[in-house]
């Protein structure tokens, strides 16, 4: 029996998916792939038909992401699972240091890392690293702030997995920050300080869950209110939780603003208004201090 399981999850990425797997193969020695697919209507199952070395699940009708994870968690045979979606990549032998880590401690809930963020079209490294540093230990506070874990570098016990109750299939966005905060609620984590996979950068053309900035980051909020509001949380004192949603809502209104002003200099004026208003709502004061708010608009 394999100890490691990569769980990779797709739907209608063909044309990525044979990448994703040829790299979780090389990631490590001894791991199984898992392929679970959420009844594509591509070439996707021929496809798989003709890999050696993975195990291909699909599913009957299209249910999300979450549900897909889910399912790849159950259908695992290993101690620790790891996930990759169809377009991201895992860096060669990327998962021993980690397996390492999580074998020296039983207490760890799971070891992630940095991910090298690659461009939306050819999944190339831009010079981008995310995180730029890696908090270890009790995450909880620093991870409501945002989160700073990139999906495809997780390493986790599946025992966790399984008690944290799985990812949320009510969440179409940012489910796997709701499971991270979950998990980090009671356990410690560790991390490696180096990169362990290449992520692909969602654009607002790159057909990615992620691309809309402005549905993801009202998500993220809904989940940061869930959050706050477990055990946990809501025992603290309230200067620490109003400083985490101030933190949260900064940086919420710094990546709309961000997308609003790129896609503006790139000629599409209604999205940019459109986010430029999502940022109103996370930062009003700030927004209309820029100066960019009104213009926007009566352009």
């Amino acid at each position: 029996m394999s100890i490691v399981t990569v769980v990779i999850t797709t739907y209608n990425r063909a044309q990525f998916l044979q990448r994703a797997i040829q790299s979780a193969l090389q990631a490590g020695p001894d791991l199984e792939v898992v392929v679970v697919d959420d009844c594509s209507t591509d070439e996707t199952s021929e496809l798989c038909a003709q890999l050696a070395n993975i195990r291909y699940v699909r599913l009957t009708a299209n249910q999300g992401l979450a549900n897909a994870r889910n399912v790849g968690i159950a259908e695992s045979s290993s101690e620790f699972i790891t996930f990759l979606d169809d377009d991201d990549l895992r860096l060669p032998g990327s998962l021993d240091k980690q397996l390492n880590r999580m074998l020296a401690d039983d207490r760890i809930a799971f070891c992630y890392g940095q991910a090298l963020i690659g461009d939306a079209r050819r999944q190339l490294p831009t010079g981008e690293i995310y995180p730029g540093q890696c908090p270890r230990g009790d995450v909880f506070w620093e991870l409501l702030e945002h989160n700073f874990i990139p999906m495809p570098s997780i390493l986790a016990r599946k025992s966790v997995l399984l008690e944290a109750g799985g990812f949320d299939t009510t969440l179409t966005l940012i489910e796997d920050w709701d499971l991270w905060l979950r998990i980090s609620e009671r356990f410690p984590v560790d991390a490696v300080e180096e990169p362990v996979a290449i992520h692909r950068k969602a654009n607002a053309h790159s057909g990615q869950m992620c691309s809309n900035a402005g549905a993801l980051c009202k998500q993220a909020l809904r989940v940061q209110q869930m959050a706050l509001g477990r055990t946990r949380a809501r025992n603290a004192a309230r200067a620490k939780r109003r400083h985490v949603e101030s933190k949260f809502r900064d940086r919420a209104y710094e990546v709309l603003m961000a997308g609003a002003t790129d896609l503006f200099r790139n000629g599409d004026t209604r999205s940019a208004r459109s986010m430029l208003i999502d940022a109103f709502h996370f930062r009003p004061f700030r927004a209309v201090a820029s100066g960019r708010l009104p213009w926007l608009l009566i352009k």
